[in-house]
């Protein structure tokens, strides 16, 4: 490709600026030549950690090397790296849906969404919520969000006293770190770049890793450097660590040690309805924009002293749009939304529950302008969002009754070391290695704490004078209908936690695997706690933070 200058933004000591100038190169593809060098930094895995880690290592002189096994454009299931045997379906999501091997990795598919991780989270961690916090700033940078964002709590909710109303969660306005980062990663100045390179083996010798087996094709080849750090995700990363350990059973613990053990994930639907004392206070937690491209949305939480007092994990809430599919919303909006959507299956012939189609037609009549209005704009905006990889993220418009909101929740799952993965003895993948074995599932206590939590909140909405909830059934329904609901496999937490004890973590505080000096591990596995957020602002955060450190060392 020609030379031509570009701007180009690269990340230095932490924060982003921009140069100009940079002779832009193509990605590499599969030129398994671009392995006959040694680097200072083999990173292994091209997600928003992998992307943020090689770019600062880069940015720093370090001469870096960026492998991922897919290609630009992820397609499900291949390659088939998280091929697994899961123990509990009902429990876990299939494999080959839970993440994206491409350049951008799962930013290809996540909501964009940037949470922080609460003070109480880190009472497991062997780092406290103040080590962590100067990390989400520069995570959120890299992502485009914001890391801790904050409003005055609306009318009778500054009165809650077991939860609060003012932490918000933010999105970025690209979601795809790929498209976010392209000239960074085309400069010529920046990490090498390796596409369709499937690692499938860490050569340990010694108190070290030596290199990498690296499959391109039907080829084998070897990847050399000083240092390796995986940021292949949850899973992909304990595959790896798990074939390393049936190479050399001692590493990590042994096989009885931690490794593997303690996977968790998270619990997230919607049991109730809120209906507001103040009306107008829906406006509050309805999505708003805080800066260009970037929107925020309020949520509850509960204070830490409840976490520590009411022994309830913690938890997320907010509001959220009726599905279009209950007519008792009342919007001509949704329910022309509803009855366009019916069409479409209809004449794709695809079948499925249908609610009666009479209460819709009765809300458009209504209104039937609005109604026109609202499925144009909701057409344009599925194509623009086709078209730029943003996501659109409505406001509140659609009650779910009279006065009433959905109500979803996003909650912790307690660490369990019966939730495990290993290797499956009884399935291996395409290149003849073993597949996962996924032991996960969701315990009665975890389904427990869920509604305890919607309790607790119920009652401190109600002293406060700011509103109520309506469960949607009795004590038995409203478990029944979370554990029906409880399945997770995004998030892949835990599973190689950081622990300064080898005998009870895979990796002590600065990522580096026990017993192994030149092996760092930045992703969703390390956490010892998953908390109410979604991982990705923390896991960017722990990336950024590792490559500060080993450009120091």
């Amino acid at each position: 490709m020609h030379a031509c200058p570009m701007r180009v933004f690269a990340l230095s000591e932490g924060a982003l600026h921009a140069s100009r100038g940079s002779e832009e190169r193509r990605v590499l593809t599969t030129e398994a030549g671009a392995l006959d060098a040694e680097f200072d930094a083999c990173v292994v895995g091209a997600g928003p950690a992998g992307i943020a880690c090689a770019l600062d290592l880069s940015s720093r002189g370090l001469k870096v090397l960026l492998l991922e096994a897919g290609r630009e454009r992820p397609i499900p299931g291949n390659p088939d790296l998280l091929a697994a045997e899961l123990s509990h379906p009902e429990h876990h999501d299939p494999t080959d849906i839970v993440a994206a091997h491409a350049l951008g990795g799962s930013s290809h598919w996540w909501g964009g969404r940037s949470v922080p991780f609460d003070a109480p989270d880190f009472a497991a961690w062997p780092i406290s919520y103040d080590d962590i916090l100067p990390w989400y700033a520069r995570a959120a940078e890299f992502l485009g969000a914001h890391a801790v964002h904050e409003t005055p709590a609306p009318g009778a909710f500054a009165k809650l006293v077991a939860f609060d109303a003012a932490r918000d969660e933010t999105w970025c306005p690209q979601i795809n770190m790929s498209i976010r980062w392209r000239n960074a990663l085309h400069a010529s100045d920046g990490p090498t770049v390796l596409l369709g390179a499937r690692v499938v083996g860490l050569n340990h010798a010694e108190s070290r890793i030596e290199s990498l087996r690296v499959r391109i094709g039907d080829e084998e080849r070897t990847a050399r450097a000083k240092r390796f750090i995986l940021t292949c995700g949850g899973l992909g990363g304990l595959k790896l660590l798990l074939l390393a350990q049936h190479a050399t059973p001692r590493l990590f613990g042994g096989p009885d040690g931690p490794l593997g053990r303690g996977y968790m994930g998270h619990l997230t639907g919607a049991i109730a309805d809120i209906e507001l004392a103040n009306p107008r206070d829906v406006s509050a937690f309805s999505t708003r924009d805080v800066d260009p491209g970037v929107r925020a949305r309020r949520r509850l939480r509960p204070r830490e002293e409840t976490i520590a007092n009411e022994d309830i994990v913690n938890i997320a809430f907010w509001l959220e749009n009726a599905s279009n599919e209950n007519a008792e919303h009342g919007s001509a909006v949704a329910s022309a939304k509803y009855v366009a959507a019916r069409a479409v299956r209809a004449l794709a012939g695809r079948g499925g529950e249908d609610a009666p189609l009479k209460p819709h037609l009765d809300n458009i009549a209504q209104a039937p302008f609005s109604a026109g209005l609202g499925v144009a704009r909701a057409g344009y905006l599925l194509a623009m969002t086709r078209l730029t990889g943003r996501l659109p993220r409505p406001s509140l418009t659609v009650p779910s009754g009279k006065g009433r909101w959905r109500l979803d929740y996003h909650a912790e799952q307690k660490a369990d070391p019966d939730n495990r993965v290993s290797l499956s003895e009884a399935r291996t993948d395409s290149v003849g290695l073993p597949a996962l074995k996924i032991d996960f599932r969701f315990r009665d206590r975890d389904i427990a704490a869920v509604l305890r939590a919607h309790e607790l909140l119920d009652a401190d909405l109600q002293s406060a004078g700011a509103g109520r909830l309506h469960l949607r059934g009795d004590r038995g329904k409203c478990l029944d209908t979370i554990k029906s609901y409880a399945r997770d496999g995004y998030h892949q937490l835990g599973g190689a936690v950081m622990h300064p004890d080898p005998k009870r973590g895979v990796v002590d505080i600065t990522c580096r695997a026990h017993g192994v000096e030149n092996l760092w591990i930045a992703s969703s596995s390390v956490f010892p706690s998953g908390g109410q957020a979604n991982p990705t602002l923390t896991i960017v955060a722990l990336s950024r933070r590792l490559a500060a450190h080993l450009a120091k060392t």
